[in-house]
């Protein structure tokens, strides 16, 4: 784990990767909200639709982190991207984003080739209601089907999502450059469990609230702000999208 002394950076991001929860899609109101944001500011949003299944959710991630770098004109291997790009991630999304940080703070080549030795943190990351362990819930899920409500595609739920998730667990890397939003009375997953996992972390812990964040209008100003940007709240209030 990164020092709590290592500086975090004030330098504005150049681009935002937006992270989907489980069963959701880029068309989301949460996605489409901070693509709102995003679009205040000039910035590109990249917001892949991840599927269900652990592997290809990886693949899927990856493949959209390695886009907005090519669309910042960085290769993934500078140091220049953890403080270019800023990864936003909701519920399993969020235990990506965690992943996907880790992942690129352990890089130990650089543009000039793997013997270079660079001293990463990772990107920044937002992440709400974040996904902890949860390949605890594939044997309570084991065989089920479940339909995504924005694309109508099913899948059912098997075996090998628990090695699959398994394989992606990780901690915060970087506490100072995470900022992470709990709900109190989130209904899907226990608040604690993100809590103590993230407690070194920039932690926001709104009483009451559901998993959806649907009052993530109103947080909109601080996540801005972790990516250096100043968003008004009354702006930012009116960038809400109501759920479909």
């Amino acid at each position: 784990m990164a020092s709590p002394q290592s500086p975090v950076s004030t330098a504005p991001v150049r681009g935002l990767l937006y992270l989907h929860g489980f069963n959701s899609a880029n068309c989301s109101p949460k996605a489409r909200l901070m693509q709102r944001a995003a679009e205040q500011f000039g910035l590109p949003c990249v917001m892949p639709d991840i599927p269900p299944e652990p592997i290809a959710g990886q693949a899927a991630v990856d493949t959209a982190y390695h886009e907005l770098c090519v669309q910042l004109a960085l290769d993934p291997a500078d140091p220049v991207c953890d403080d270019a790009i800023m990864v936003i991630g909701s519920s399993m999304g969020g235990f990506l984003a965690t992943w996907l940080v880790a992942r690129e703070a352990a890089r130990l080549d650089g543009p000039a080739g793997p013997q270079q030795s660079v001293l990463r943190q990772g990107p920044r990351s937002v992440l709400i209601n974040p996904a902890v362990r949860p390949t605890r819930l594939v044997s309570a899920w084991l065989g089920s089907t479940h339909a995504n409500p924005y694309t109508g595609v099913t899948f059912t739920v098997t075996e090998d999502f628990g090695p699959g998730l398994t394989a992606l667990e990780a901690g915060p890397v970087t506490p100072q450059r995470t900022l992470v939003l709990l709900a109190t009375a989130d209904e899907t997953l226990d608040v604690n469990d993100a809590a103590r996992l993230y407690q070194e972390c920039r932690l926001v812990i709104t009483p009451g609230g559901d998993h959806g964040f649907a009052q993530l209008a109103e947080y909109l100003p601080a996540i801005m702000a972790h990516g250096g940007y100043r968003l008004a709240p009354d702006v930012a209030a009116s960038l809400h999208v109501a759920p479909i």
